[in-house]
Parts: C-alpha cells; sequence; structure tokens
C-alpha cells in the first residue's frame, strides 16, 4: 500500500512539473513580465493588457516573483532578470502619474460635477539580443463634464493601446523569421496542361 501511495505521488509531481513547463514550440521566444510593484488600479490595468499578445505558440510567458519600481529599472537590472530567467525579452509596466479628481464649481449654481486627469504610463522593455532598454510612454490631461468623462477607463483603454500599438513585440512575432507558412513534403510534378500532381507512390511520413 506504501508503495502504491508513493508511485501516486510521484506521478502527480511529473505530471504538475510538466504542466508548469509547458510546450515548446519551434522559433518560441521567452518573454518576462515583471509585475509592477504598484498595487492601483491603473497599473494592475497596464499589467493585463500587456500579457495578452505574449501567448503560445510564439511565446512563453514567464511571471517572475520580483517586483518593478520606477527607481530599480535599468539596462543592468533587467539584463540581470534577463539572464536570471534566461529570457529574451523583459518587460514591465509603470505608472509614473495617476491623477483622478471630481469636483463642482463653487462659483456655479448648477451644481455640474467637472472630472479632471493627468496621466503618464511607461512600458519598459528590454531586449537581451541587441541588449537595450526601451520605453513606451503615453501620457497627457483631460478636464470635462462628469456626463462626458465619468469613468477612469476612458483613459486607461486608449492610452494603452497606443503603448501597445508603439510596443513591437506583437502577438505574431515579425523577427522570427517564421512566417506561418509551410511548404509541401510532397514530390510533385507538372503536367503539359500546366497541372501540379503528386508523384509519391508510397505514404510519406510527415
Amino acid at each position: 500500500m506504501k508503495k502504491i501511495v508513493c508511485l501516486l505521488v510521484i506521478l502527480c509531481a511529473m505530471i504538475s512539473s510538466a504542466a508548469a513547463a509547458g510546450p515548446r514550440f519551434d522559433h518560441m521566444r521567452t518573454v518576462l513580465v515583471v509585475p509592477p510593484a504598484q498595487q492601483t488600479a491603473p497599473a494592475q490595468y497596464m499589467m493585463q493588457r500587456l500579457i495578452e499578445p505574449f501567448r503560445i505558440p510564439y511565446w512563453d510567458r514567464l511571471q517572475p516573483e520580483e517586483r518593478s519600481t520606477e527607481g530599480t529599472i535599468s539596462r543592468e537590472s533587467m539584463r540581470s532578470l534577463a539572464q536570471k530567467y534566461n529570457a529574451d525579452i523583459v518587460v514591465t509596466p509603470v505608472v509614473h502619474r495617476w491623477y483622478w479628481r471630481q469636483y463642482t464649481l463653487f462659483f456655479r449654481n448648477d451644481d455640474e460635477l467637472i472630472t479632471e486627469c493627468a496621466y503618464n504610463l511607461t512600458v519598459y522593455a528590454y531586449d537581451a539580443k541587441t541588449d537595450t532598454l526601451k520605453r513606451y510612454s503615453s501620457r497627457g490631461w483631460d478636464r470635462d463634464s462628469a456626463s462626458i468623462l465619468n469613468d477612469p477607463y476612458e483613459i486607461l483603454i486608449p492610452a494603452m493601446d497606443d503603448i501597445m500599438e508603439k510596443l513591437p513585440y506583437k502577438r505574431i512575432p515579425t523577427d522570427t523569421g517564421f512566417t506561418g507558412n509551410t511548404e509541401s513534403v510532397l514530390p510533385t510534378k507538372t503536367t503539359d496542361g500546366g497541372a501540379t500532381i503528386v508523384t509519391a507512390t508510397t505514404p510519406i511520413a510527415i
């Protein structure tokens, strides 16, 4: 009975390890997405948007225990993380400034609510291949009636759309030499009429 229990424990550990490692595909790149130390809603939304394009089969996405802060981000620190996790790319979001306030104008009698917002958001990206650290930012300021501007995501969504458009790392990488097309491995020939036919007479393993 003890042997059976031990075997089951070992089997579960092997399955868990395999699941954690995840599948690997040709041309797959490893990206390390470092969460921000900031626990604010804008920072968490940036993190949520940042991980979206990094999915299999093109990306192996890792998330470390480390947390990034504005004062600790440098080419050296990002290089160290890339080496530690064997990552090709390291990215992390930072909220430099987020200001959201709603108020009424004391000199008006209609009690209209005003929204005022200012923001400065950045995604830092380190490329291990070129040993370069770049930043992609969106910043701005707005003030309007709360009847028009009443949801912070009306600011956050287009700001992150702007950053993700600038970020060179897309859902399907364009710099890996993989186009998604594969050539046929079956032998063919062209007939006098211009048709292409398969000439193999036995099954070919593919």
